[in-house]
């Protein structure tokens, strides 16, 4: 029986980028003769991304495009793919970090180990010091805070679909917190878990959105709303 997966690619103002992203995703896909979806969503880009988009996927099998007319950040996008999903499996990729051959590999033979698939970073590519020392310190707080022991939250999860349709777990945050929302709540749902290491594709163009001030700052106030109200 063919693989079953849902890839969800979210885009914000990545015209230089999402269409080798989306293509990339989709020779991978058919090569490995999965049964699957690529949903992409356009986050209310304000750039060509929208028109890329059409121009290239409108009309390519296995690809659907859903355009969001207002920018509401990454969890929001990821909300919307997940809840257009219908294959057994999700997986998030972001748009600056394509899906490669040995990514997908990995994913779909570890597929049957646990209903939630977390991988960490061998080496975080592209990041500053001042980088590091704030993904260090979100990491921890998130270990202390919640009393898990994953090595990184922020990066590529593949979910059963069921933990979503039947788990009873929502997505309540709209920024990039909603990643490990959805890990702390897989936990507390009893869900099983599996982390294994992967190599980052580094971002060759542009600024990733979750690197900005003002997304740091939402990010850490969503922690926090987070532990207090859950």
């Amino acid at each position: 029986m063919a693989f079953q997966v849902s890839v969800i690619i979210p885009a914000y103002n990545e015209e230089a980028i999402i269409q080798g992203a989306v293509q990339a995703a989709h020779d991978i896909l058919s090569a490995a003769a999965a049964d699957y979806e690529i949903i992409v969503v356009n986050d209310g880009s304000s750039d060509a991304t929208a028109e890329i988009l059409n121009r290239s996927f409108a009309s390519t099998q296995g690809i659907r495009i859903i355009h969001k007319e207002k920018n509401e950040g990454f969890g929001s996008a990821i909300r919307t793919g997940i809840a257009a999903a219908d294959r057994q499996y999700i997986l998030c990729i972001p748009a600056d970090s394509p899906l490669t051959p040995a990514l997908y590999t990995a994913f779909s033979t570890h597929a049957h180990r646990a209903d939630v698939l977390v991988s960490y970073r061998r080496q975080k590519l592209g990041y500053s010091f001042i980088k590091l020392v704030n993904s260090y310190v979100y990491q921890r707080m998130i270990s202390v805070l919640f009393g898990m022991r994953l090595r990184d939250y922020n990066w590529i999860h593949m979910y059963d679909r069921r933990i979503f349709r039947d788990g009873g777990i929502s997505i309540r945050y709209d920024g990039i917190f909603m990643l490990a929302e959805i890990l702390i709540k897989a936990k507390r749902g009893g869900f099983t878990f599996y982390e294994f290491e992967v190599e980052q594709t580094e971002r060759l163009t542009g600024i990733a959105t979750a690197s900005r001030p003002a997304a740091i700052l939402r990010t850490i106030r969503d922690l926090l709303s987070f532990r207090w109200h859950g």
